[in-house]
Protein backbone atom coordinates (compact mmCIF):
# COMPACT_ATOMS: atom_id res chain seq x y z
CA UNK A 1 0.00 0.00 0.00
CA UNK A 2 1.20 3.37 -0.94
CA UNK A 3 1.33 6.66 1.42
CA UNK A 4 1.46 10.04 0.74
CA UNK A 5 2.27 12.97 2.59
CA UNK A 6 -0.17 15.38 3.21
CA UNK A 7 -0.42 18.91 4.96
CA UNK A 8 -3.50 20.26 6.67
CA UNK A 9 -4.56 23.21 7.86
CA UNK A 10 -7.50 23.44 10.94
CA UNK A 11 -9.10 26.64 12.35
CA UNK A 12 -11.62 27.44 15.17
CA UNK A 13 -13.15 30.06 16.22
CA UNK A 14 -16.25 29.03 18.27
CA UNK A 15 -16.72 26.88 21.06
CA UNK A 16 -14.41 24.88 22.59
CA UNK A 17 -11.52 25.98 20.33
CA UNK A 18 -8.50 23.33 21.35
CA UNK A 19 -10.84 20.97 22.09
CA UNK A 20 -12.43 21.55 18.03
CA UNK A 21 -8.77 21.29 16.83
CA UNK A 22 -7.63 18.12 19.23
CA UNK A 23 -10.79 15.99 18.60
CA UNK A 24 -10.36 16.86 14.43
CA UNK A 25 -6.85 15.57 14.89
CA UNK A 26 -8.33 12.72 16.38
CA UNK A 27 -11.01 11.85 13.98
CA UNK A 28 -8.50 12.33 10.80
CA UNK A 29 -6.08 9.68 12.00
CA UNK A 30 -8.58 7.07 12.68
CA UNK A 31 -10.25 7.69 9.47
CA UNK A 32 -7.60 9.29 7.04
CA UNK A 33 -4.15 8.02 8.22
CA UNK A 34 -1.53 8.65 10.72
CA UNK A 35 -1.05 12.35 12.05
CA UNK A 36 2.26 12.85 11.79
CA UNK A 37 2.78 16.10 13.18
CA UNK A 38 1.58 18.84 15.00
CA UNK A 39 2.54 22.47 14.82
CA UNK A 40 1.87 24.66 17.76
CA UNK A 41 -1.62 26.33 18.35
CA UNK A 42 -1.92 30.33 16.98
CA UNK A 43 -4.37 32.67 17.59
CA UNK A 44 -5.13 35.27 14.80
CA UNK A 45 -8.24 37.99 14.31
CA UNK A 46 -11.32 37.06 12.19
CA UNK A 47 -10.68 38.65 8.77
CA UNK A 48 -13.55 39.57 6.21
CA UNK A 49 -16.08 39.08 8.62
CA UNK A 50 -17.15 40.06 12.16
CA UNK A 51 -16.43 37.12 14.99
CA UNK A 52 -14.05 35.76 17.29
CA UNK A 53 -10.36 35.18 17.30
CA UNK A 54 -9.55 32.05 15.64
CA UNK A 55 -7.04 29.12 16.75
CA UNK A 56 -5.15 27.89 13.95
CA UNK A 57 -2.88 24.89 13.72
CA UNK A 58 -1.15 22.46 10.93
CA UNK A 59 -0.36 19.08 10.75
CA UNK A 60 1.23 16.35 8.65
CA UNK A 61 -0.10 12.92 7.94
CA UNK A 62 0.29 9.60 5.73
CA UNK A 63 -2.49 8.62 4.33
CA UNK A 64 -3.37 6.10 1.03
CA UNK A 65 -6.80 8.21 0.02
CA UNK A 66 -6.70 9.94 -3.43
CA UNK A 67 -7.35 13.48 -3.65
CA UNK A 68 -10.45 13.26 -4.21
CA UNK A 69 -11.53 10.19 -1.80
CA UNK A 70 -9.33 12.35 0.72
CA UNK A 71 -11.21 15.74 0.67
CA UNK A 72 -14.66 14.28 0.91
CA UNK A 73 -13.96 12.54 4.13
CA UNK A 74 -12.59 15.99 5.65
CA UNK A 75 -15.61 17.20 4.92
CA UNK A 76 -17.31 14.41 6.48
CA UNK A 77 -14.96 15.21 9.67
CA UNK A 78 -15.81 18.82 9.46
CA UNK A 79 -19.51 17.96 9.91
CA UNK A 80 -18.95 15.43 12.59
CA UNK A 81 -17.45 18.11 14.47
CA UNK A 82 -20.23 20.69 14.44
CA UNK A 83 -19.41 22.73 11.35
CA UNK A 84 -22.40 23.86 9.54
CA UNK A 85 -21.50 24.75 5.71
CA UNK A 86 -23.95 27.78 4.37
CA UNK A 87 -24.43 27.69 0.61
CA UNK A 88 -23.62 31.45 0.53
CA UNK A 89 -20.10 32.45 -0.69
CA UNK A 90 -19.18 34.00 2.11
CA UNK A 91 -16.93 33.86 4.91
CA UNK A 92 -18.29 33.15 8.72
CA UNK A 93 -17.26 31.78 11.53
CA UNK A 94 -17.22 27.72 12.04
CA UNK A 95 -16.90 25.23 14.51
CA UNK A 96 -13.68 23.88 12.38
CA UNK A 97 -11.94 24.18 8.93
CA UNK A 98 -9.60 21.97 7.02
CA UNK A 99 -8.17 22.60 4.35
CA UNK A 100 -5.69 20.76 2.20
CA UNK A 101 -2.62 22.72 1.77
CA UNK A 102 -0.29 19.97 0.16
CA UNK A 103 -0.70 16.57 -1.08
CA UNK A 104 3.36 14.82 -1.92
CA UNK A 105 4.48 17.90 -4.53
CA UNK A 106 0.46 17.17 -6.64
CA UNK A 107 -0.83 20.15 -8.62
CA UNK A 108 -4.40 19.67 -9.34
CA UNK A 109 -6.45 22.30 -10.93
CA UNK A 110 -10.33 20.87 -10.48
CA UNK A 111 -13.83 21.83 -9.72
CA UNK A 112 -13.91 22.50 -5.72
CA UNK A 113 -10.44 20.59 -5.63
CA UNK A 114 -6.80 23.24 -5.85
CA UNK A 115 -3.74 22.23 -3.98
CA UNK A 116 -1.51 23.30 -3.58
CA UNK A 117 -4.27 25.83 -1.54
CA UNK A 118 -4.41 28.88 -3.74
CA UNK A 119 -3.92 31.67 -0.69
CA UNK A 120 -2.12 29.66 1.50
CA UNK A 121 1.13 32.26 0.60
CA UNK A 122 -0.91 34.77 1.46
CA UNK A 123 -2.30 33.83 5.03
CA UNK A 124 0.05 34.05 7.95
CA UNK A 125 -2.28 31.68 9.98
CA UNK A 126 -1.31 29.33 7.08
CA UNK A 127 2.44 29.48 6.88
CA UNK A 128 3.22 30.67 10.56
CA UNK A 129 2.26 27.30 11.79
CA UNK A 130 3.21 25.09 8.58
CA UNK A 131 6.93 26.90 9.21
CA UNK A 132 6.96 24.95 12.81
CA UNK A 133 6.35 21.12 10.78
CA UNK A 134 7.58 21.84 7.28
CA UNK A 135 10.24 24.99 6.85
CA UNK A 136 12.19 23.40 3.89
CA UNK A 137 9.22 21.88 2.34
CA UNK A 138 8.99 23.38 -1.73
CA UNK A 139 5.77 24.64 -2.40
CA UNK A 140 5.78 22.86 -6.06
CA UNK A 141 4.35 25.92 -8.11
CA UNK A 142 5.66 28.92 -6.39
CA UNK A 143 9.04 27.09 -6.15
CA UNK A 144 9.69 28.60 -2.61
CA UNK A 145 10.64 27.03 0.48
CA UNK A 146 7.51 27.47 3.82
CA UNK A 147 10.30 29.59 5.24
CA UNK A 148 11.05 31.72 2.03
CA UNK A 149 7.52 32.24 1.82
CA UNK A 150 7.24 33.47 5.43
CA UNK A 151 10.06 36.08 5.00
CA UNK A 152 7.44 37.54 2.73
CA UNK A 153 4.52 37.71 4.86
CA UNK A 154 7.08 39.62 7.75
CA UNK A 155 5.64 40.62 10.88
CA UNK A 156 1.99 40.19 10.73
CA UNK A 157 -0.43 39.87 14.09
CA UNK A 158 -0.52 36.50 14.82
CA UNK A 159 -0.02 34.94 18.28
CA UNK A 160 1.39 31.68 19.28
CA UNK A 161 -0.35 30.55 22.68
CA UNK A 162 0.41 27.09 23.48
CA UNK A 163 1.52 22.92 22.31
CA UNK A 164 -0.96 21.61 24.09
CA UNK A 165 -1.96 19.33 21.33
CA UNK A 166 -1.36 16.17 21.31
CA UNK A 167 -0.21 13.28 18.74
CA UNK A 168 -3.24 10.59 18.87
CA UNK A 169 -0.82 7.78 19.12
CA UNK A 170 0.44 9.66 22.06
CA UNK A 171 -2.66 9.96 23.56
CA UNK A 172 -3.49 6.54 23.00
CA UNK A 173 -0.76 4.95 24.62
CA UNK A 174 -1.40 7.17 27.52
CA UNK A 175 -4.56 5.83 28.12
CA UNK A 176 -2.78 2.25 28.90
CA UNK A 177 -1.25 2.58 32.78
CA UNK A 178 1.93 0.02 32.59
CA UNK A 179 3.74 -0.74 29.52
CA UNK A 180 6.74 -2.81 29.35
CA UNK A 181 9.26 -2.96 26.83
CA UNK A 182 10.81 -6.66 26.43
CA UNK A 183 13.47 -8.11 23.86
CA UNK A 184 16.70 -9.64 23.49
CA UNK A 185 19.75 -8.06 24.84
CA UNK A 186 20.75 -4.90 22.53
CA UNK A 187 17.44 -4.54 21.10
CA UNK A 188 17.12 -1.14 22.26
CA UNK A 189 14.40 -1.17 25.14
CA UNK A 190 15.81 0.79 27.76
CA UNK A 191 16.27 3.60 25.13
CA UNK A 192 13.10 3.21 24.06
CA UNK A 193 11.59 3.15 27.85
CA UNK A 194 13.21 6.86 28.61
CA UNK A 195 11.72 8.19 25.37
CA UNK A 196 8.09 6.55 26.17
CA UNK A 197 8.35 7.61 29.90
CA UNK A 198 8.82 11.34 28.95
CA UNK A 199 6.42 11.24 26.11
CA UNK A 200 3.40 9.52 27.94
CA UNK A 201 4.46 11.31 31.58
CA UNK A 202 5.00 7.87 33.14
CA UNK A 203 7.42 6.74 35.57
CA UNK A 204 10.21 5.28 34.48
CA UNK A 205 11.92 1.77 35.46
CA UNK A 206 15.22 0.96 34.31
CA UNK A 207 16.89 -2.62 35.04
CA UNK A 208 20.16 -2.15 37.23
CA UNK A 209 22.15 -4.83 35.52
CA UNK A 210 25.46 -2.97 37.12
CA UNK A 211 24.02 -3.52 40.11
CA UNK A 212 24.46 -7.37 39.79
CA UNK A 213 27.95 -8.16 41.10
CA UNK A 214 27.85 -11.69 39.72
CA UNK A 215 27.25 -10.36 35.88
CA UNK A 216 30.80 -10.16 34.57
CA UNK A 217 31.83 -13.13 36.90
CA UNK A 218 28.67 -14.79 35.00
CA UNK A 219 29.64 -14.38 31.07
CA UNK A 220 33.34 -15.89 32.23
CA UNK A 221 32.13 -19.02 33.82
CA UNK A 222 28.39 -19.54 33.07
CA UNK A 223 28.03 -22.68 34.90
CA UNK A 224 29.41 -21.74 38.53
CA UNK A 225 27.89 -18.32 38.61
CA UNK A 226 24.60 -18.76 36.98
CA UNK A 227 22.50 -19.45 39.87
CA UNK A 228 23.91 -16.52 41.75
CA UNK A 229 23.35 -14.23 38.59
CA UNK A 230 19.82 -15.39 37.89
CA UNK A 231 18.75 -15.11 42.17
CA UNK A 232 20.22 -11.30 42.58
CA UNK A 233 18.66 -10.33 39.37
CA UNK A 234 15.01 -11.70 40.94
CA UNK A 235 15.91 -9.99 44.01
CA UNK A 236 16.76 -6.58 42.83
CA UNK A 237 13.76 -6.60 40.25
CA UNK A 238 11.37 -7.82 42.99
CA UNK A 239 12.70 -5.31 44.83
CA UNK A 240 12.26 -2.18 42.95
CA UNK A 241 8.89 -3.51 41.44
CA UNK A 242 7.57 -3.59 44.86
CA UNK A 243 9.34 -0.15 45.64
CA UNK A 244 6.45 1.29 43.03
CA UNK A 245 3.63 -0.32 44.09
CA UNK A 246 4.28 1.03 47.75
CA UNK A 247 4.92 3.80 45.98
CA UNK A 248 1.85 4.16 43.43
CA UNK A 249 -1.20 6.63 44.22
CA UNK A 250 -4.85 6.32 42.91
CA UNK A 251 -3.56 9.45 40.70
CA UNK A 252 -0.55 7.94 39.16
CA UNK A 253 -0.59 7.90 35.76
CA UNK A 254 1.08 4.91 35.65
CA UNK A 255 4.93 3.47 34.33
CA UNK A 256 6.93 2.71 31.40
CA UNK A 257 9.42 -0.36 32.15
CA UNK A 258 12.55 -2.12 30.59
CA UNK A 259 12.01 -5.42 31.69
CA UNK A 260 8.77 -7.42 33.08
CA UNK A 261 9.66 -9.53 35.80
CA UNK A 262 8.75 -12.80 33.79
CA UNK A 263 12.05 -11.85 32.18
CA UNK A 264 13.84 -13.85 35.38
CA UNK A 265 12.42 -17.00 34.32
CA UNK A 266 13.02 -16.48 30.51
CA UNK A 267 16.75 -16.20 31.83
CA UNK A 268 16.97 -18.94 34.64
CA UNK A 269 15.43 -21.33 32.13
CA UNK A 270 18.45 -21.04 29.45
CA UNK A 271 21.17 -20.70 32.27
CA UNK A 272 20.36 -22.95 34.93
CA UNK A 273 20.58 -26.62 35.25
CA UNK A 274 17.05 -28.43 35.58
CA UNK A 275 17.73 -29.19 39.47
CA UNK A 276 18.54 -25.17 40.14
CA UNK A 277 15.54 -24.00 37.74
CA UNK A 278 12.93 -25.86 39.75
CA UNK A 279 14.21 -24.13 42.66
CA UNK A 280 14.51 -21.02 41.26
CA UNK A 281 10.90 -21.43 39.98
CA UNK A 282 9.69 -21.82 43.01
CA UNK A 283 11.25 -18.83 44.80
CA UNK A 284 10.34 -16.61 41.71
CA UNK A 285 6.44 -17.91 42.29
CA UNK A 286 6.61 -16.90 46.16
CA UNK A 287 8.76 -13.50 45.78
CA UNK A 288 6.20 -12.15 42.89
CA UNK A 289 2.91 -13.24 43.76
CA UNK A 290 1.99 -9.22 44.84
CA UNK A 291 3.74 -7.61 42.42
CA UNK A 292 1.69 -4.96 39.59
CA UNK A 293 0.97 -6.70 36.12
CA UNK A 294 1.50 -5.04 33.33
CA UNK A 295 -1.27 -3.69 30.97
CA UNK A 296 0.72 -3.83 27.77
CA UNK A 297 3.71 -5.51 26.72
CA UNK A 298 5.80 -4.11 23.65
CA UNK A 299 8.25 -6.69 22.39
CA UNK A 300 10.87 -5.94 20.00
CA UNK A 301 11.81 -7.92 17.47
CA UNK A 302 15.69 -7.48 15.71
CA UNK A 303 17.78 -9.48 13.59
CA UNK A 304 20.72 -11.44 16.05
CA UNK A 305 23.08 -9.90 13.72
CA UNK A 306 21.79 -6.35 14.15
CA UNK A 307 21.62 -7.25 18.11
CA UNK A 308 25.35 -8.05 17.60
CA UNK A 309 26.11 -4.36 16.37
CA UNK A 310 24.54 -2.94 19.15
CA UNK A 311 26.23 -4.80 21.73
CA UNK A 312 29.38 -3.94 20.34
CA UNK A 313 28.70 -0.45 19.61
CA UNK A 314 27.68 -0.07 23.48
CA UNK A 315 31.07 -0.89 24.13
CA UNK A 316 30.01 -3.04 27.35
CA UNK A 317 33.22 -4.93 28.64
CA UNK A 318 31.58 -7.85 30.02
CA UNK A 319 29.29 -8.37 26.84
CA UNK A 320 32.39 -9.25 25.30
CA UNK A 321 31.91 -12.86 25.20
CA UNK A 322 27.88 -12.91 23.76
CA UNK A 323 27.45 -14.47 20.82
CA UNK A 324 24.69 -15.78 18.16
CA UNK A 325 24.21 -18.63 19.92
CA UNK A 326 23.40 -17.12 23.04
CA UNK A 327 21.08 -14.57 21.59
CA UNK A 328 19.52 -17.36 19.59
CA UNK A 329 18.89 -19.18 22.57
CA UNK A 330 17.33 -15.99 24.72
CA UNK A 331 14.96 -15.02 21.45
CA UNK A 332 13.85 -19.30 21.60
CA UNK A 333 13.14 -18.73 25.38
CA UNK A 334 11.11 -15.70 25.39
CA UNK A 335 9.10 -16.47 22.47
CA UNK A 336 8.07 -20.17 24.15
CA UNK A 337 7.59 -18.26 27.27
CA UNK A 338 5.20 -15.67 25.63
CA UNK A 339 3.30 -18.67 23.94
CA UNK A 340 2.29 -20.94 26.77
CA UNK A 341 1.25 -17.65 28.43
CA UNK A 342 -1.91 -16.07 26.45
CA UNK A 343 -3.16 -14.36 29.39
CA UNK A 344 -0.49 -11.77 28.54
CA UNK A 345 -1.54 -8.68 26.53
CA UNK A 346 1.51 -8.61 23.71
CA UNK A 347 2.25 -6.69 20.43
CA UNK A 348 5.71 -7.92 18.55
CA UNK A 349 6.95 -4.76 16.94
CA UNK A 350 9.20 -5.52 14.24
CA UNK A 351 12.35 -2.46 14.27
CA UNK A 352 14.65 -4.42 12.01
CA UNK A 353 14.12 -1.57 9.71
CA UNK A 354 14.30 1.37 12.35
CA UNK A 355 16.66 3.06 13.96
CA UNK A 356 14.13 4.57 17.05
CA UNK A 357 17.16 5.60 19.18
CA UNK A 358 18.90 7.87 16.88
CA UNK A 359 15.61 8.99 14.01
CA UNK A 360 12.72 10.56 15.51
CA UNK A 361 10.83 9.59 12.31
CA UNK A 362 11.67 5.64 13.26
CA UNK A 363 10.41 6.09 16.66
CA UNK A 364 6.79 7.52 15.69
CA UNK A 365 7.36 4.60 12.65
CA UNK A 366 7.67 1.86 16.22
CA UNK A 367 4.87 3.50 18.17
CA UNK A 368 2.18 3.77 15.08
CA UNK A 369 3.04 0.29 13.85
CA UNK A 370 1.99 -0.34 18.13
CA UNK A 371 -0.94 1.47 17.55
CA UNK A 372 -2.24 -0.54 14.58
CA UNK A 373 -2.03 -3.56 16.59
CA UNK A 374 -3.58 -2.33 20.10
CA UNK A 375 -6.72 -4.56 20.68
Amino acid sequence: MKFNIVYLSLGSNLGDKINNLQTTINLIDSKVGDVLLISSVYQTKAKGFVGEDFLNCCVSLRTSMEPKILIKELINIESQNGRLRSNRNIYESRSIDIDILFYEDKIINQHNLTIPHPRMNERNFVIKPLLDIAKSKIHPVLNRTISEIDLDLGDTEIIKINDDLVLPVIEKLKSIKNIVIEGNIGVGKTCLSEKLSKDLNKELILEGYMDNPFLEKYYENPDRYALNVELTFLTDRCRQLSDFNNQISLFSSGLVSDYDIFKSLVFAGISLKEIEYNLFRKIFTYMTKDLFKSNLIIYLLQSTEQLLENIKKRGRGFEKKIDKKYLDKINQGYLNYLKNNSDLNIIYVDVSDLDFVESKTDYFELLYRVKKKLR
